[in-house]
């Protein structure tokens, strides 16, 4: 769009996935990465950005950095133009009910107990030296990340929730949110949102599966 700052767009928590076009992040050194970085302090300029994105980062955060990191990066946004676009978290939600409905899995026949606990707590032992950071620390739903970007300081956002390609689950397990650091209406960010993820159709997302979520809160 013209007018658009000449800032760069993060990827943050890349690992081993590079993406052209962005600033590859993560707090280890990979073939993947432009910088190493703790992006649990996020120690970013103020202005200095355009948008933030990462694709299953986030549920790794402990509990308490969550806000302080969501701060940081709002801090870092352009005021006009900044965004950040969070993808890859479970939906909490969702899996519970996959479970209690006794529902079809992906894993296996049925989704079991084993099922929650990858979306739970993620898969620390396929990682034996670093299973600290593979574990999930947090769940998600709609009422929660609405909870933690409200209170660090985004004016809009929306959430969704959608299918990873691939996967033929019974209700959407993942999710994800888009939040401006300018106010908009949610038309402008769910169109916003659907517009920035469209690169990553088929690849992260199916988004022919994706559906917006309206928090209770």
């Amino acid at each position: 769009m013209v007018g658009e700052p000449e800032k760069p767009i993060l990827h943050v928590g890349c690992g081993d996935v590079r993406l052209d076009g962005f600033v590859n992040v993560d707090i280890r050194e990979t073939p993947a990465t432009d910088r190493t970085a703790d992006v649990n302090a996020f120690d970013f300029a103020p202005e200095s950005l355009e948008g933030v994105f990462s694709n299953a980062f986030f549920e790794h955060l402990y509990r308490l950095k969550r806000e302080d990191h969501l701060r940081a990066v709002h801090r870092a946004l352009d005021p006009t133009w900044g965004f950040v676009s969070y993808i890859g978290l479970p939906y909490f939600k969702n899996a519970a009910r996959m479970y209690l409905d006794g529902a079809a899995g992906v894993l296996g026949p049925k989704w079991d107990l084993y099922h929650v606990y990858r979306y739970t707590h993620g898969d620390p032992e396929s990682q034996p030296t670093w299973w600290l950071e593979q574990l999930h620390k947090s769940l998600f739903d709609e009422d929660e990340v609405a909870r933690m970007l409200g209170e660090a300081g985004f004016p809009s956002y929306t959430i969704f929730a959608y299918g990873f390609p691939g996967e033929d689950t019974a209700l959407p397990v993942t999710m994800g949110f888009y939040a401006s650091k300018a106010t908009h209406e949610e038309q402008f960010l769910r169109d916003a949102a659907t517009s920035f993820l469209q690169p990553f159709d088929g690849r992260f997302v199916d988004l022919a599966r994706l559906e917006f979520l309206t928090p209770h809160g």
